[in-house]
């Protein structure tokens, strides 16, 4: 059984980089889902560098032999907080003592966890700590998933509109990748729109004229509607809203994250790590609970529309990473997700929500050398996505524990 690969066992022994070896790189795959909704067997994947060549039929040796796998490209969690963990004391991060250093080895930990799980981007919603994470990541010194960072968010404290389009400006001087809206407050707060309608058309507007995507935290009709009316163009949690709100998605292309398993599981498993620590309180878990059975609902609602583009996403936070692909599972098994949407959401739609379509989340000629392979079939059985054996990025294997 082989576990991490030579050269990036020796990349973190050493702090060397990885890079994509010289010599073309082919890969057998038993079944093959390619991101956009296609299914292949017994096909060869060549690689150049840290890009795909071709997918064609098999013949000849390969490079590595994946015929009892299915192999997709890498997949994409849209919304992650690579930044928090427990403390040493396994209570919700709260530690006014923490160093910096001490802060960013936390990330470190849960990035790899990540990539270990079979996600090779993510996007951190967000701390400043991820700008430096995501450098250190893209220069090869670090294993971990491809980062993209809001590195702060804007509420409704940020200020006047004016003084919230400064803020977007100096979001983009400082090298955020999105922009993160709190147009709600915490589900644990009841979820109420906090921002005012002109302070959403600041942030949207302004974004908008900088190139800038927007992802709002939002629940509820009236918060969903400000927001897409704004301009916004993703919507993270969503959670309970009309038909219409469905509709108005539908029509505007706003991309949805909704969460309606791993998020709540983990709450729920860790809970007295979290009680007590600033909103999480008896009143709020009870309300996390109720969001966790209205999301249920209104998800399945807005998949029978067919025309809200829904990406994945988890809001990975302490106790959550690594564990990331708990949430196919939980929107198949009970959001009635078919299994080729829910793979879809998490590789092709979610590289388009994040503005990479025509680089990452289709195995196809020309794109990233991203693959992750899974014991079983994902389209049977959803549950084999916890069986994770093999995982590339950029054309290195990062994980090969295939029989």
């Amino acid at each position: 059984m082989k576990t991490l690969c030579v050269s990036v066992l020796m990349m973190v022994l050493t702090g060397a980089s990885a890079t994509a070896q010289n010599t073309p790189i082919t890969i057998r795959a038993g079944r093959l889902i390619d991101g956009a909704g296609g299914v292949s067997e017994n096909v060869r994947i060549t690689l150049d560098g840290p890009r795909i060549a071709r997918v064609d039929r098999l013949r000849g040796a390969v490079t590595y032999d994946l015929s009892d796998l299915t192999v997709m490209p890498g997949w994409i969690d849209t919304h992650v907080h690579l930044t928090n963990h427990f403390d040493a004391d396994g209570r919700n991060h709260s530690d006014p003592d923490e160093t910096p250093e001490q802060a960013i080895l936390y990330a470190v930990e849960n990035a790899y966890r990540t990539l270990m799980a079979g996600f090779t981007t993510v996007q951190s919603l967000g701390s400043p700590r991820d700008l430096d994470l995501r450098e250190a990541i893209a220069r090869g010194g670090l294993p971990g998933p491809r980062i993209l960072t809001s590195l702060r968010a804007v509420n409704s404290r940020t200020g006047t509109p004016e003084e919230i389009r400064a803020f977007v400006r100096q979001l983009d001087a400082d090298g955020a990748d999105v922009v993160k809206i709190f147009a709600s407050a915490s589900i644990r707060e009841g979820g109420a729109q906090v921002m005012t309608d002109e302070q959403l058309q600041a942030v949207c507007g302004e974004a908008n004229q900088l190139g800038l995507r927007t992802v709002a935290h939002a629940y509820g009709t009236e918060s969903l509607t400000a927001t897409i009316e704004a301009g916004c163009g993703g919507i993270e949690h969503g959670t309970r809203y009309d038909d219409a709100v469905i509709a108005l998605m539908a029509d505007r292309g706003t991309y949805l994250d909704p969460q309606i398993g791993l998020l709540w599981e983990n709450y729920a498993e860790h809970k007295e790590a979290f009680l007590g620590r600033g909103n999480y309180t008896e009143e709020g878990f009870a309300l996390m609970e109720q969001a966790r059975v209205t999301g249920y609902e209104t998800f399945q609602r807005t998949l029978a529309h067919g025309g809200v583009r829904v990406v994945y996403g988890t809001d990975a936070v302490a106790g959550a990473h690594g564990r990331n692909a708990e949430e196919f599972v939980a929107r198949v098994r009970y959001g009635l997700q078919d299994p080729m949407d829910a793979i879809i959401s998490a590789t092709s739609r979610a590289a388009e929500a994040l503005g990479l379509a025509d680089q990452i989340g289709t195995l196809a000629p020309g794109f990233a050398a991203d693959l992750v392979a899974v014991a079983g079939n994902p389209l049977d059985d959803i549950t084999a996505v916890r069986g994770v054996m093999f995982v590339m990025k950029g054309g290195v294997v990062y994980k090969n524990v295939a029989p």
